[in-house]
């Protein structure tokens, strides 16, 4: 059974968003529990070294949620289990500029 777990930052950011964009974040958590490697791996050359250190991995994988949203999480592989983990989720403009987008 694959888990997911919310960082920090992220439930603080969940009180502030719209109920639309909230019903799609929970339909794309039920998803990740059945395929953890369902979104997008971001490319290496679009994450820097400071988005690596705020994160602590390189192995980043994006979600479009509605609304032109973005959830960005990484994978935990352990011996018997799979965490997955949200790292944070962006509106389309600050998603850009986190990872050097145009």
């Amino acid at each position: 059974m694959n888990r997911i777990q919310l960082h920090k930052r992220v439930n603080k950011k969940l009180a502030k968003t719209k109920q639309l964009i909230l019903n799609s974040f929970e339909r794309t958590l039920t998803l990740l529990e059945l395929n953890p490697y369902l979104g997008d791996l971001i490319p290496r050359k679009n994450i820097s070294k400071k988005v690596i250190l705020f994160y602590s991995t390189n192995k980043l994988f994006r979600l479009p949620l509605t609304n032109y949203w973005r959830l960005v999480y990484t994978v935990i592989k352990d011996e018997n289990k799979t965490v997955v983990l949200i790292l944070e989720f962006f509106n389309h403009k600050d998603y850009n500029k986190r990872f050097g987008y145009k």
